[in-house]
């Protein structure tokens, strides 16, 4: 949206809320910053007059902002931003995938270099193992990998989890997981060397393992021993 879109003026007393769609848009407003609503568009202020003057801060919603991290196994690697897409309650979550700071990139916003916005965590997991597998340990690396993703899709209070695993569900201290692969595109295909999720290897709402786990692992024998029994075949 262009910085000289008009500014409307937020609700007095819900500062937090989008004027427009009531969507909570900022954890703690200030006076001096022009927000965006994740939900519509709508970019607002408490002195709209001043939006010339005013900090533009863009979208500033905790769970569109919040960093999911990924590892290589087991080390920090880059991270997923939830980003939200469209109007209303049904409408669709997007994924950026981040690349964490290295020496050459520290000039990035947030010390961090952005890839890639995707319709899922798996695919923008596979960005990030491509971006390994051009500037990993062995460059051009065309070897598969597995992704852990925590499932936000299955219903995880079901007749198939025991009494302790719905309390650590609820709690946070246990997640469900997806346990795929990811592969690279292979040649003359146009986007050889890219990696993407093979569907068919993700198992869905089968892992019930300690919450944090969510990553890349270039081979199974790095999988947390929770998560071991669970290995797709590369």
């Amino acid at each position: 949206m262009s910085p000289s879109s008009a500014v409307i003026d937020w609700s007095s007393n819900k500062a937090y809320q989008c004027p427009q769609c009531a969507h909570d848009a900022v954890a703690d407003p200030s006076r001096w910053e022009v927000y965006t609503c994740c939900n519509c568009g709508t970019r607002f202020a408490r002195f709209p007059p001043l939006q010339r003057f005013l900090c533009h801060v863009g979208i500033t919603c905790e769970v569109c902002t919040a960093h999911l991290p990924v590892s290589i196994d087991g080390r920090p690697f880059g991270f997923l931003r939830r980003r939200h897409a469209g109007v209303g309650t049904s409408a669709q979550h997007l994924f950026e995938a981040w690349l964490y700071d290295t020496d050459e990139v520290s000039h990035y916003r947030e010390g961090a270099q952005y890839l890639n916005t995707c319709t899922s965590p798996e695919d923008a997991m596979a960005e990030l193992a491509w971006r390994r597998s051009i500037f990993g340990p062995v460059e051009d690396d065309p070897s598969p990998v597995i992704a852990v993703v925590s499932d936000e899709e299955t219903f995880k209070y079901g007749l198939d989890t025991t009494d302790e695993q719905q309390s650590g569900l609820r709690t946070g201290a246990l997640e469900a997981y997806r346990i795929g692969v990811l592969r690279q595109i292979p040649a003359p295909h146009p986007r050889h060397g890219r990696f993407y999720a093979d569907r068919d290897t993700f198992t869905w709402g089968a892992a019930i393992a300690p919450a944090g786990l969510e990553g890349l692992y270039t081979h199974a024998q790095h999988l947390p021993k929770a998560l071991a029994a669970y290995a797709p075949q590369l």
